[in-house]
């Protein structure tokens, strides 16, 4: 069955109203305004966290024209992540759709509030990826690159489907040049810990160690760290972190930034000659 441009075209305006409710425009700068998703209907709103450059005298604008102060719950800087509380029960949040069900070739749309009315463009799924790091090291779940230019503003607005339907957060900060679409399912994440935390929780073991042909010597321990209570001492050679070999700095960094808070280690350690094998409780920073 053949559609016509004007139906298709129906449908995207149709698809585009139906987020009005859900995208907010946020002061949070001198100067230069952004936009916001509303997250829950009680209140939480994101937004990208570059635009958000003081902590007090934050104010969000409303599709219907009403307005509430804001207060800051927390920012992270590394995924450009803001998560901001009005004193409302009434907000409608919205419906959000997996970006593992996108296909290279689905319309998408990018919206904003930078103004007082919502703009938005258009464009299609250039490409889908696997997870990837933003430079300070935060695990976005997906990797959408979209043919959708955000125009100023426009960053800690929503990327929806042809349906209106929402599938991430935007934004200009983590990709040079370029935007970069934070998918629902790295938000979650990101907002729950912002919400508990005030921040992102990271992986923190409290070494520095040296390189070595053996592996890696510790060469000081954190009072009071996860590695302290697990009974890492100066002076042991790691050589194995759950079964797999440690030969560089670089590959226990690398270890740790994949780490989830909570989890467990088993690390083999050279002591003195003798092997021993240590549980470690990855803590947050």
């Amino acid at each position: 069955m053949s559609v016509s441009a004007s139906e298709v075209s129906d449908s995207l305006a149709a698809a585009i109203e139906s987020s009005s409710s859900c995208i907010v425009h946020v002061e949070g700068r001198e100067h230069r305004a952004s936009t916001g998703i509303v997250w829950s209907s009680d209140g939480v709103i994101i937004t990208a966290a570059h635009t958000v450059q003081r902590d007090e005298g934050i104010e969000v604008r409303f599709g219907d024209g009403s307005s509430s102060a804001a207060t800051l719950a927390g920012r992270d800087e590394a995924p450009d992540v803001a998560v901001l509380r009005v004193e409302r029960d009434d907000l409608r949040a919205p419906r959000w759709r997996a970006a593992s069900e996108l296909r290279v070739g689905n319309i998408v749309i990018a919206t904003g509030r930078p103004g007082r009315s919502l703009r938005a463009t258009a464009g299609i799924v250039s490409a889908i990826g696997p997870e990837w790091r933003t430079p300070g090291g935060t695990r976005i779940d997906t990797y959408i690159d979209v043919d959708a230019s955000l125009a100023p503003g426009f960053s800690g607005g929503a990327l929806l489907d042809a349906s209106g339907a929402f599938i991430g957060m935007n934004t200009s900060r983590l990709v040079h040049r370029t935007g970069a679409t934070i998918p629902h399912a790295t938000l979650a994440r990101i907002v729950d810990s912002i919400l508990a935390h005030g921040t992102i929780s990271r992986p923190f073991l409290g070494i520095a160690v040296y390189p070595v042909e053996a592996g890696l010597l510790v060469i000081s321990v954190k009072s009071g760290s996860a590695a302290e209570t697990a009974g890492l001492l100066v002076g042991d050679i790691i050589r194995e972190v759950n079964g797999k070999a440690i030969q560089s700095p670089r590959d226990l960094h690398q270890r740790l930034r994949d780490a989830e808070v909570g989890t467990k280690w088993s690390v083999r350690v050279s002591r003195g000659g003798v092997e021993k094998t240590l549980e470690i409780a990855i803590r947050a920073a």
